[in-house]
């Protein structure tokens, strides 16, 4: 190819009686770094830009007089294209970002976006067409290979909540009783049972009390999105007044100090928010020192149009080399037997938060106490963060 797009950009060359406006239109025009082709009325190419020749390997010869439909034995003679020109932009005079997906001999495959104007300056002048083409190729196809990702892991999500549902729920009618036969024995044959067996009872009981515990957090974690509620205005102080109340018998029996500051009005799922909340202060209360009663205080800033709501606790802490582990599902830092639950509640807060489009973090030191950092959006985009 010639490199001759400054001829073709004045109608076959920079000859005499080309005036400076039509001069500094072709200067203009190669300017622009997308492919531009002006076209007559009858949908010859009068002129076009260096892009154009680069993009579609062509030279000015190929080019400039032709019938764009012509081009390059016909390759640009593509019905939706055809469509576009010859019957909407009558009608319409201007069209922006349509998609024309094509096969070109000589490179392959091109989504293109154009956008085309009908440009008329009187009855006595001639129409021209100026056709902008911009290569979406790259943006279409990872934007197409990005849907299907994510129908895929929508899809293996639902499932996978599924099955937890399915699994949970049923295993729950057998623990039953399990448990309630267990008592039934324990009852009535307890005071008879000797050596070993009064403590094979004990254990076994205790181990059903356990999973009666972990398919419930299972459960609990499978039915965040399952049964999620549309994104709302919710106030998170009256959230944590509810939480508060709720979990008014364990703060009494821990001797605990709950303070609250200042908490924003958010659009979220109101009843995952109390499960967040509730799950971050039991935390606290849970994991608190021997030596002294709990203090909790939750808190709030908002910048940027996220809120970041903190709790921080006085407990046992945990080595920060563990502040990203102890989010994952089943993660324990710390014996059963000092502290019970299943190492679901954690887990369970990532989900809610992740759900809501934002993060949380923990930060700690051993003995130190710990703080729960969460940060969500003040205003959610419609259908941008739900299941």
């Amino acid at each position: 190819m010639r490199n001759e797009y400054v001829s073709g950009a004045v109608s076959g060359g920079v000859a005499n009686g080309v005036s400076p406006s039509e001069r500094l239109l072709a200067d203009v025009i190669d300017t622009v770094r997308e492919p531009l082709l002006v076209l007559d009325a009858q949908f010859r190419v009068t002129r076009t830009n260096r892009a154009f020749f680069q993009t579609f390997r062509v030279g000015s010869e190929d080019t400039i007089g032709k019938v764009l439909f012509d081009l390059g034995d016909g390759q640009w003679d593509i019905p939706p294209l055809r469509a576009l020109l010859s019957d909407r932009l009558a009608t319409e005079r201007e069209l922006y970002d349509v998609d024309v997906d094509h096969v070109f001999p000589r490179i392959g495959r091109k989504i293109m976006l154009l956008n085309a104007r009908l440009v008329t300056h009187g009855p006595d002048v001639p129409r021209i067409i100026l056709l902008a083409i911009e290569d979406v190729t790259e943006r279409r196809l990872t934007e197409r290979r990005l849907a299907a990702q994510r129908r895929e892991l929508q899809r293996s999500n639902a499932a996978l909540n599924e099955f937890a549902f399915v699994a949970s729920h049923d295993l729950q009618e057998p623990l039953r009783k399990i448990l309630s036969f267990g008592e039934r024995l324990g009852s009535t044959a307890g005071p008879i049972l000797e050596g070993n067996a009064s403590h094979y009872l004990e254990r076994m009981l205790d181990a059903a009390a356990r999973m009666r515990i972990l398919i419930s957090d299972l459960l609990a974690y499978s039915q965040i999105s399952a049964s999620a509620e549309p994104f709302a205005t919710t106030d998170l102080a009256a959230v944590v007044r509810g939480v508060v109340a709720d979990l008014e018998t364990s703060i009494a029996d821990a001797g605990a100090h709950i303070e609250v500051g200042t908490l924003p009005v958010i659009d979220a799922d109101a009843p995952q928010m109390r499960q967040l909340l509730q799950n971050l202060l039991g935390n606290a209360l849970k994991f608190r020192r021997k030596d002294s009663a709990p203090v909790v205080r939750l808190d709030s800033s908002t910048h940027d149009g996220f809120c970041t709501i903190t709790v921080t606790d006085n407990g046992i802490g945990f080595k920060p080399e563990h502040g990203d582990k102890i989010f994952g599902m089943f993660e324990r830092l710390n014996a059963r037997t000092q502290y019970e639950g299943s190492g679901i509640g954690l887990a369970i807060c990532r989900k809610i938060v992740e759900r809501h489009g934002g993060t949380i973090a923990a930060t700690s030191s051993a003995g130190q106490g710990a703080t729960f950092s969460v940060t969500l959006p003040v205003t959610q985009v419609e259908g941008e963060y739900a299941p």
